[in-house]
């Protein structure tokens, strides 16, 4: 049972990871800059993922990381009771 919870993680965090930027675009910010003494304008585009993008993908590498332990953790054998 341990292997199949693992198995379904591991499975649902890639699937989820793979789509993500579907749903998420990154906000564009422009800044400009002009030089005073040659008249250069310099514009920086900056691309900013909205904070529930990171929180997302640190919860899907923590499931992808449980679900690929409960698939490596082994079954512990029950001990031999003597009455």
């Amino acid at each position: 049972m341990k292997r199949v919870v693992g198995i379904f993680l591991t499975l649902t965090s890639l699937l989820t990871f793979s789509i993500m930027e579907v749903f998420y675009y990154p906000v564009e910010e422009k800044q400009t800059r002009t030089d005073m003494n040659s008249g250069d304008t310099t514009v920086k585009v900056i691309y900013q993922f909205p904070l529930i993008y990171w929180v997302i993908c640190v919860t899907l590498i923590i499931t992808f990381i449980l679900g690929i332990y409960f698939i490596l953790s082994k079954r512990k054998q029950p001990e031999n009771v003597r009455s």
